[in-house]
């Protein structure tokens, strides 16, 4: 359905036009005929619309871009389960919070033994590892031990400027 723009002025109470035009300009609103524009345009624009309200001072450089509905995944952090629903994300912290929450996710589903399995494979193929790569495997800084140190059962034995795990 579309929606005549001449009628938008008293929809938001505003004081000009040009106010709504320039709305228009800053969502990058199309209108879908002379004078009309869709739907999905009208819910941006009331959007931007309850932002600007909401935020008094505000301009409309600061309203978030990404503010249309978006399937995501939540996470429920109790049961571990990933919860499909399509919602707002209308501000920042929202969209932070999403994104630690996946990371958690992902973080706590991760092989216990990957960081093992990986130096176990550098130790079998003798792949000389550089210091930060060790660093993010064993949470330890080789270069603070010397030429040759031990971890676990692995040692580490300085070639040049890369370890070896032996």
């Amino acid at each position: 359905m579309n929606h005549k723009i001449s009628e938008l002025q008293t929809r938001y109470s505003l004081s000009s036009k040009q106010s709504i035009y320039d709305r228009i300009k800053a969502l990058h609103i199309k209108p879908v005929r002379r004078g009309e524009i869709s739907s999905d345009s009208l819910d941006k624009l009331d959007n931007l619309d309850k932002f600007l309200k909401n935020n008094p001072g505000a301009a409309l450089s600061d309203f978030p871009k990404q503010t249309e509905a978006i399937t995501t995944s939540k996470l429920d952090l109790s049961s571990g389960q990933l919860d499909k629903s399509t919602e707002q994300l209308n501000n920042f912290n929202e969209t932070l919070q999403l994104v630690e929450a996946i990371a958690r996710h992902f973080a706590a589903n991760q092989d216990p033994l990957a960081k093992y399995k990986t130096l176990e494979y550098a130790a079998k193929h003798i792949l000389l590892l550089p210091s930060s790569k060790i660093k993010e495997l064993i949470g330890v800084n080789p270069c603070n031990y010397g030429d040759k140190f031990q971890r676990g059962n692995f040692i580490f034995e300085k070639k040049g400027i890369k370890f070896e795990c032996l």
